[in-house]
């Protein structure tokens, strides 16, 4: 009998999402993707969700709650982004243990109104629990107009590879946090895996302006959401690893934990930039926007045939090998 560990966790969601096959014209986009996409006429409801589940996801020694609440709704405000849709509404499901320090759940509660006001967001309901540890399940609601919305699948061959930010910097901070025998843990990485910032601008900005052809945000590491994107598009792809923005922060502590700085830019989770693909004649506005937003926007490939799969290019023009996909849960 097959087991979870045997199928993945992207096998189960194949499997989840065959099962339940939607036959309902409204539901646009349904299960398989970060966000599922109901028609409201000229505008879309976008809904989404995540759970952080202590132990697996956090760890009480490593996070406080008011990065813990901030970090929680992010998660979900970054799939949102990663359609350009804008967030509107939120429910909160707590699963706590019954001696957890009421201060704790007002500190969290501090880091979800953080974000509140941030992102213009409101709190709407939820639900609680008894529980052995700490859950935090979050469904996030927000809209967005059809003709801007931004899906996996619009990708064509010739078009330009882009992400942005830096890649990562959230892998490399869980790894010095997880080292016991570091007393010295930079800042910088540790705040990119405890307190990501999701790209909600950005998304809405490539949107509205109609420059980005697909989009997915980077939560399981850039060769495995590139892969979502080649596979929904059915394209192929070319990643030059020597373009992979890498920050300061990461070259000057990545030794110590990797032989290759470039497998945490390629396999590193949670780093929450924008992935996506855009035609070659808006490279002069993508240069403007990232200005603009004060944020790096990287061309690091370009869209091939199918049959290309993924390659990745090394500085002296050599293809080698892909690294392992990014984290499944059940693997």
């Amino acid at each position: 009998m097959k087991t979870l560990k045997d199928i993945g966790e992207f096998g189960l969601i194949e499997k989840i999402r065959r099962w339940g096959r939607s036959v309902h014209p409204e539901v646009v986009l349904g299960i398989g993707d970060d966000v599922a996409v109901i028609d409201q006429g000229k505008k879309a409801l976008l809904l989404t969700t995540d759970i952080l589940i202590e132990e697996i996801h956090f760890k009480r020694v490593w996070i406080d709650p008011y990065r813990l609440g901030k970090k929680s709704l992010a998660v979900n405000l970054s799939d949102i982004a990663s359609m350009g849709g804008t967030p509107k509404y939120f429910l909160v499901t707590l699963g706590l243990p019954k001696d957890l320090p009421v201060a704790f759940v007002s500190s969290l509660y501090r880091g979800f109104k953080e974000m509140i006001k941030r992102f213009q967001v409101e709190l709407v309901g939820g639900d609680t629990s008894l529980s052995d540890r700490i859950v935090i399940n979050i469904c996030l609601i927000g809209e967005g107009k059809k003709d801007h919305l931004l899906f996996r699948s619009g990708a064509k061959i010739g078009e330009d590879l882009y992400v942005s930010g830096t890649l990562g910097d959230s892998a490399l901070g869980l790894k010095i946090l997880q080292d016991q025998n570091r007393i010295r843990k930079p800042k910088g990485l540790l705040e990119r895996h405890l307190c990501p910032t999701p790209r909600v601008e950005l998304g809405r900005a490539l949107a509205k302006m109609k420059i980005a052809s697909a989009m997915i945000d980077v939560s399981d590491g850039l060769v495995s959401d590139a892969g979502h994107i080649l596979e929904e598009s059915n394209v192929g792809a070319r990643i030059w690893t020597d373009r992979l923005p890498l920050s300061p922060l990461l070259r000057k502590w990545a030794r110590r934990y990797s032989e290759d700085p470039c497998h945490l830019g390629l396999n590193g989770g949670e780093d929450y930039e924008l992935l996506f693909t855009s035609p070659r004649r808006w490279r002069p506005a993508l240069a403007r926007l990232s200005k603009t937003l004060n944020l790096p926007i990287t061309r690091i490939g370009e869209i091939l045939p199918k049959q290309a799969g993924l390659e990745l290019i090394d500085p002296s023009g050599k293809e080698v090998s892909l690294p392992r996909p990014g984290f499944d849960h059940f693997k």
